[in-house]
């Protein structure tokens, strides 16, 4: 295997940031503040069928982590996911609080089933270690998911507070992830580098972390589907 010389975390940055992602026409809607209601509840139900798999995601890379130091720093971020062991603070209820103030209650969110390209985006994250190694699928939380989530949700943000007033309660979900998630994606960053050692780990890194955007941009895809969906009935 070469070995790298010299490499830089700025590239996969880029990676993330280049991505036509940012052009989808939905989240172009959210930075005009152009979404309705029926579009944030599609949004809602679908984000929190991504949100309430992502501690599954960590754990699975950790299952395939060997690295002692590594799973720590990975252990970490799966805390704060989960509260600190404080279920009332863990990432999916504080989810919840949001759904509940859009009127979806606890049984229709988790009776409503996730949309196709949502269910793939699980699927991606969840098959990450196994097809490029725990390596990559760090970067690809890291690069396409916490390194994103501030510019990512701060958009989303913008497109839901234009729909209704909400209470901070409601939006705490969105604002932990805006304020939080940087540092996750400074901690990851971390452990990645000093153990980014070969070509070959550059590569998979690469593409685990395309993987990813590309599965996002998709999810997006869902999103407008189900959003023109649920307005043409209305209009029906």
């Amino acid at each position: 295997m070469k070995t790298i010389t010299a490499y830089s975390m700025d590239s996969y940055r880029r990676l993330t940031m280049r991505h036509p992602l940012w052009k989808h026409p939905f989240l172009e809607q959210c930075r005009s503040g152009e979404l309705t209601l029926a579009e944030v509840r599609v949004l809602a139900v679908q984000m929190y069928k991504f949100s309430q798999s992502f501690n599954r995601i960590l754990a699975g890379i950790m299952s395939c982590c060997p690295d002692e130091n590594a799973q720590m720093v990975i252990m970490e971020n799966l805390l704060d996911e989960m509260g600190q062991g404080d279920l009332t603070h863990a990432h999916p209820e504080l989810f919840r609080r949001f759904t509940r103030s859009l009127g979806i209650d606890d049984g229709t969110l988790q009776m409503t089933p996730p949309e196709p390209e949502t269910q793939a985006m699980i699927d991606t994250y969840l098959a990450l270690p196994h097809k490029y190694g725990y390596l990559a699928a760090v970067g690809a939380v890291c690069f396409a998911s916490e390194g994103i989530v501030n510019s990512l949700y701060t958009q989303i943000r913008q497109g839901i507070v234009g729909v209704s007033p909400f209470s901070s309660e409601a939006l705490s979900f969105f604002e932990v992830h805006i304020d939080l998630d940087d540092d996750h994606a400074a901690h990851l960053e971390a452990l990645i580098e000093p153990r980014l050692k070969t070509v070959e780990d550059s590569l998979y890194l690469n593409r685990a972390i395309k993987k990813a955007m590309d599965s996002r941009l998709k999810f997006f895809n869902g999103i407008q589907r189900a959003s023109e969906a649920v307005s043409y009935a209305w209009a029906a």
